[in-house]
């Protein structure tokens, strides 16, 4: 049933402007999406139509409640995501997502880093001896190991992909789990795939200390909900399709010994994630590496860090303004060029923040009025000042503000979703 003809009152405390692009006539009752919300006295939140429409404890009876107005001990995350606190008697509005969440955005960074990886996983199973010693000790009992070695490598290299990420992302020194383990783990994974009759005699090759990896989990010394995040941005960590993938290899290859000019049969790769092979310097003897570019790596949306400053109605600048301006804050006739002037500096944003950005966000009465490109930064009493140009043709102008924090100042990571991570800062200076 949708939302609209089942709590017509609720439905009229969606914000229209906030949830731009969303087609909220068609919105089912059971529907987990994040939307906007502003009760009648003005309050504006993030929550789900489920949500809105439950008859939780605090509202007493009322579904039309507004959590802000009945004010329940409660915390409530930049996400939209709350957490009820019996010991607390109102609500706080925190700048900074649920731990959900953020655990979800470090896995989309390791994600990212993936296929930068790919080159480093090789170079450490071309150094490794327990590697070395189960591909040698393979090629002399599986009988068409030359014909199904490039998807043990592929999935090798894509599992050591991901533990060198997780280095890169969270700057160890080293991998999160021995290699000896993290490469164990790997091997009885290839063994539950391969026939039977070589498994036994394969599994002396097999590091005593192997891991296991878990249907949600990853061995190793990190928090267990990267296993469960990583599930949930579709990066299937058994890889149930190997077994698979092999049998049908073997069994091609069984098929050649009757038929000289028999063709492959199809095997549609195209939901994997390996990393793409083609790009490294390695010649590989055994194993057909060509058939490795047929996978491909996971596509994840587009995704722009940016920062955004907060203006005010246009008013005169300090005498002293150290750019040289005579006014300040937002003014509708003045051109890109001269609102970016005026909306460029002087902040109290960290300078790291700056730097990690792409874009400026330029934000009047909760609506995005500029945005810019980000080339650099100049340091002012203590503050700083952006450099970069107007965009004036982006996108995101004239949306409702995607970083929302009652902070004037923000830092965050934006894709086609909206907000996946932010940060809010201190006042201007």
């Amino acid at each position: 049933m949708r939302f609209k003809d089942k709590y017509p009152e609720l439905f009229r405390q969606l914000d229209p402007a906030r949830n731009s692009g969303i087609d909220l006539d068609s919105i089912p009752v059971s529907s987990h999406e994040m939307l906007w919300w502003r009760c009648p006295v003005g309050h504006q939140w993030r929550e789900t139509p489920l949500q809105r429409c439950s008859p939780a404890m605090w509202k007493n009876g009322d579904v039309d409640a507004c959590l802000y107005c009945v004010a329940p001990g409660c915390l409530v995350y930049s996400c939209g995501h709350r957490s009820f606190r019996s010991s607390e008697s109102t609500f706080r509005v925190l700048a900074h997502p649920c731990a959900k969440c953020e655990i979800t955005e470090h896995v989309r960074l390791i994600l990212d880093a993936v296929d930068d990886s790919a080159g480093a996983a090789v170079a450490l199973l071309d150094a490794d001896p327990y590697y070395a010693r189960f591909c040698a000790q393979a090629s002399e009992i599986v009988e068409w190991w030359d014909e199904i070695f490039p998807l043990v490598e592929a999935y090798f290299v894509r599992m050591v992909s991901v533990y060198v990420a997780i280095a890169v992302v969270e700057h160890r020194p080293e991998l999160s789990y021995p290699t000896s383990s993290l490469l164990g783990a790997c091997m009885l994974r290839i063994l539950a795939a391969l026939p039977h009759s070589v498994r036994d005699e394969l599994h002396s090759a097999v590091p005593d200390d192997a891991g296991d990896f878990r249907r949600t989990h990853l061995p190793g010394r990190h928090n267990s909900e990267i296993g469960w995040s990583l599930k949930k941005l579709g990066f299937d960590i058994l890889d149930t399709p190997l077994d698979d993938d092999v049998e049908r290899r073997l069994q091609f290859c069984e098929q050649q010994r009757f038929s000289a000019t028999g063709e492959q049969p199809p095997i549609d790769l195209h939901g994997r994630h390996y990393p793409p092979f083609a790009h490294l310097p390695r010649d590989r003897e055994r194993g057909a590496s060509s058939e490795l570019r047929g996978f491909r790596s996971k596509q994840l949306p587009p995704r722009i860090p940016a920062v955004r400053v907060t203006l005010g109605e246009s008013s005169p600048a300090d005498t002293d303004d150290p750019l040289g301006r005579t006014h300040l804050g937002y003014h509708r006739d003045l051109t890109p060029h001269e609102l970016w002037e005026r909306a460029r500096g002087v902040w109290k944003l960290r300078a790291d923040h700056v730097a990690a950005s792409t874009i400026a966000l330029v934000v009047h009465d909760k609506t995005v009025v500029l945005v810019a490109s980000i080339t650099g930064l100049t340091i002012h009493r203590g503050g700083l000042a952006i450099l970069g140009e107007p965009i004036p043709d982006h996108p995101l102008i004239g949306t409702p503000d995607p970083l929302h924090t009652p902070s004037p100042l923000a830092h965050g990571v934006i894709d086609g979703e909206g907000v996946l991570d932010q940060e809010s800062k201190c006042a201007r200076a």
